[in-house]
């Protein structure tokens, strides 16, 4: 799984019962689509939604990205992209 998923599934316990056991897992990471759907997907996340019942303190921070024309005399721009900040390993 993802590093934010595993760093969120450490975090809550809800979490990573409802969205890091196998049946989850497995059904994403084919490679094509199951005949039936082995479970209601967005019956599993209302549910996990529901149940919600405190925020998880995330640490959330933002990259500068800085776009250049070809041409110098021409302005740059730049775009603020945010992201989960998770340390992987």
């Amino acid at each position: 799984p993802h590093p934010v998923a595993q760093h969120l599934g450490t975090l809550d316990g809800r979490y990573g019962s409802a969205f890091l056991d196998p049946p989850w897992r497995e059904l994403f990471t084919r490679s094509e689509a199951p005949p039936s759907e082995p479970f209601s997907v967005a019956g599993r996340i209302l549910s996990f939604v529901a149940g919600a019942a405190v925020t998880l303190p995330l640490p959330v921070a933002e990259a500068m990205l800085t776009c250049s024309d070809k041409f110098p005399d021409e302005d740059s721009c730049q775009k603020f992209v945010p992201f989960v900040g998770v340390r992987a390993g």
